[in-house]
């Protein structure tokens, strides 16, 4: 499962922003009691950042996020260190290489996005076809 997400850099250093993401962790710090509850709460949290991200787009395979990508043509793609060489952009940078706040909260934001909609699908089909009408964008 890969997500894609975007947003405008001047939309995301904005303090408005810094603030809407509070709640955003990565997948890996969260204590394996906790997730549950996160990925429950991901959904309705995801909703006050809504307005600060300009795509989203779930893919199943790497030609699917390609062909996003070549759609929008964005300044830089933050790329997953594993999809680094499958990803061609003249400007893509990889995730472990990201130094920005703001870049990192909306690498995670993806992360998060993808792990939810993995369990979902694994957990509940029918419930994953109707989030993904809900949560793309």
């Amino acid at each position: 499962m890969i997500v894609l997400v975007g947003a405008r850099e001047h939309v995301l250093k904005s303090k408005r922003f810094y603030r809407a993401t509070t709640w955003v962790k990565h997948f890996r710090e969260i204590g394996s009691d906790k997730k549950r509850a996160y990925l429950a709460a991901l959904p309705r949290r995801f909703e006050r950042v809504r307005d600060y991200i300009d795509v989203v787009r779930v893919c199943l395979d790497i030609k699917c996020v390609q062909e996003h990508i070549d759609s929008v043509n964005p300044l830089v793609v933050l790329v997953d260190d594993k999809l680094f060489t499958s990803i061609e952009h003249p400007r893509k940078v990889r995730e472990s290489r990201v130094k920005e706040s703001h870049r990192k909260k909306l690498m995670m934001l993806a992360d998060n996005l993808a792990n939810y909609f993995r369990v979902l699908l694994k957990n509940n089909p029918r419930r994953f076809r109707e989030e993904l009408r809900r949560l793309e964008k």
